[in-house]
């Protein structure tokens, strides 16, 4: 296994100090909260599709995508069909981005209030808090793993890897928010795209496409070519990604946050569009590495690690300081959007109303950037004292399922059913969590994952035939009778 040569470390290096440079350098231009969460909404189609993919797309992605590969070959990849048909049809249609981009929102529990309730949108903030710290929770541990594999770190330096990882991107995420975040991302898109090019071809060279294959065929059988049929996943699965992947592209906070920052409605649309076949090569790429990874060492390797014992092996010098390079901008970007997008709610949609006065932006601002570093904090010790059972995709979206599959609900039903109530919004959350929560309890991830949204369906329908509101429309301005 080669280790990384001074070349590779110069190429790391530079590119670090590249993207956090340029993204502390916007910090001037924020100078109220509206600069901060979504860029005072001056995003174009092109910059905002840079930004959406790079956002979604971090070492993390790779990992628990190859992991996938590696354990259910070629089925894994109707997970990257799905997201890029749930995109495309978001986009063509502005199925609930329309209605939220016109509203002119910075979150989702913004809407909640105005469609709902203070209190629903506190409760949907607590629960977005919670499961998207969870969800952060693991990214440290996991990304940092595979840089010590890559970089030929010791194991027992995982700690160190992680904090220099956090801290680089606290440079400049609490300092320049989406302003920083979207410079940043041209850089590491371009990083990305190259890396990841250059990286297939290396791996589809090395290994070779019909050794990729029939390793499937020999360690899998047809399972390893057919999703419904396949041990790891099966058609409860591909239902329960149907449900979660519509609910992502429309109220995940950091993809929202690209449809709140864009420049209009129209742009929010194409932007969806545009990326629906990145989100296609964003999984099927890392799962062919994974596959290949299989074909390369054998079913004897630990899933999660695989990849990154693949590509440390076959990369050269030089593109393999240029794959870290990419991967490492697109964690950033990963890490900074999501810190953004949850730090958001914690401090819009928790902490604001609790002080029951209005700050000022100086203030709202101030209070944002505490919450970007409190929440570093905590993913870095959840990371370190978390085990993930079972594949990390799994745990990821059963997480989300915490507060998502009830948001969704709530926001399809308040944005398209008219007799959609404060009660059902209430009994959507509180059932959609608890069918979550049940992965917590040894219930299987694709159980919980569907409990969570028939719950959350359930719990909206009863409420609301029991309690409906009053016949509501929602401006910017908020709910009218």
């Amino acid at each position: 296994m080669g280790l990384f040569s001074y070349l590779d470390w110069v190429i790391v290096i530079l590119s670090l100090v590249l993207t956090a440079g340029a993204g502390y350098a916007v910090r001037k231009y924020v100078g109220k909260l509206s600069d901060y969460l979504v860029a005072e909404r001056g995003m174009g189609m092109w910059v905002g599709t840079a930004s959406l993919v790079s956002t979604e797309i971090g070492i993390i992605t790779y990992v628990y995508f190859a992991e996938l590969g590696y354990a259910a070959g070629f089925s894994a990849f109707v997970i990257a069909l799905i997201a890029g048909i749930a995109a495309y049809c978001v986009g063509r249609t502005g199925f609930v981005i329309k209605h939220l981009r016109e509203l002119e929102i910075m979150t989702i529990p913004e809407y909640i209030q105005k469609r709902y309730t203070r209190g629903v949108r506190m409760l949907a903030g607590c629960l977005m808090a919670f499961g998207g710290a969870l969800n952060l929770g693991i990214f440290p541990k996991l990304e940092a793993s595979f840089l010590n594999i890559v970089l030929g770190i010791r194991m027992e330096h995982l700690p160190v890897t992680m904090a220099v990882l956090l801290t680089v991107v606290l440079v400049y995420t609490a300092a320049g928010g989406m302003v920083s975040l979207i410079v940043t991302n041209y850089i590491q898109y371009v990083l990305l795209s190259i890396a990841t090019v250059v990286v297939t071809v290396v791996v589809l060279y090395s290994v070779g496409l019909s050794k990729i294959a029939n390793a499937v065929h020999v360690h899998m059988g047809s399972t390893g070519f057919n999703p419904f049929t396949s041990h790891e996943l099966g058609t409860a699965f591909i239902i329960w990604q149907v449900a979660i992947s519509f609910a992502s592209m429309t109220t995940w906070q950091s993809i929202a946050m690209r449809s709140f920052s864009s420049k209009d409605t129209a742009t929010g649309k194409k932007m969806f569009s545009l990326t629906s076949i990145l989100f296609v090569g964003r999984g099927v790429i890392p799962m062919l590495w994974g596959i290949a990874a299989l074909a390369f060492f054998g079913s004897h390797m630990n899933h999660k690690d695989a990849l990154a014992h693949l590509l440390a092996t076959i990369l050269p010098h030089g593109l393999l300081g240029l794959m870290v390079a990419g991967m490492l901008a697109a964690s950033l970007s990963t890490y900074s959007g999501y810190l953004l997008a949850w730090s958001s709610i914690i401090s819009q949609d928790i902490v604001t109303p609790l002080l029951r006065r209005q700050l000022s932006e100086k203030g709202k601002l101030l209070l944002t950037r505490i919450t970007v570093i409190c929440l570093t904090v905590f993913i870095m010790i959840w990371s370190l004292v978390y085990k993930v059972p079972g594949p990390a995709y799994f745990y990821l979206n059963v997480t989300a399922d915490l507060f998502m599959a009830a948001t969704f609900i709530s926001i399809v039903a308040g944005v398209y059913w008219k007799r959609s109530s404060t009660l059902g919004a209430y009994l959507s959350f509180i059932f959609g969590a608890i069918g979550a929560f049940t992965f917590f309890l040894h219930i299987s991830p694709i159980s919980a994952g569907l409990c969570s949204f028939g719950f959350a369906v359930v719990g909206q329908w009863a409420g609301s035939m029991l309690r409906p509101n009053r016949r509501v429309t929602v401006s910017k301005e908020g709910v009218r009778a």
